[in-house]
C-alpha cells in the first residue's frame, strides 16, 4: 500500500470503510456512483480497479461483484482528535 491516492480515490476508499464498519456490508457499484454522483458505471468500476491495483481492497468478480478491505499488519485505522493542517496532525495535550 505504498502508492497514494487521488482525492476521489480516497473518498471512495473512506466511503466504502465506513459502510463496512457501519452495516459490515460493503456498498455496490450503484451506490458509490449515488453517493459520489458518478453518472457511469464504468467510471465508478475503474476506481475500484485503481484502487485494488493500488492494494487498497480486492473485488470478487462475481455477479453479485463484493468490496473487501485488505488488510495490512503494517497498517492501522485509529480515530484522531485534534487539528489537521498540511497533512500533519497538531494534538492538543490534555490539561
Amino acid at each position: 500500500m505504498n502508492q497514494y491516492l487521488t482525492d476521489r480515490q480516497q473518498k471512495i476508499l473512506d466511503y466504502i470503510t465506513r459502510e463496512i464498519d457501519r452495516s459490515g456490508i460493503a456498498p455496490n457499484t450503484e451506490q458509490i456512483a449515488s453517493e459520489f454522483e458518478i453518472p457511469s458505471l464504468y467510471r465508478v468500476r475503474q476506481y475500484l480497479h485503481a484502487l485494488e491495483g493500488k492494494g487498497w481492497i480486492t473485488c470478487n468478480a462475481s455477479p453479485q461483484g463484493g468490496i473487501a478491505l485488505v488488510e495490512n499488519g503494517n497498517q492501522y485505522r485509529l480515530a484522531v482528535c485534534g487539528d489537521i493542517e498540511n497533512r500533519q496532525v497538531a494534538f492538543k495535550k490534555r490539561s
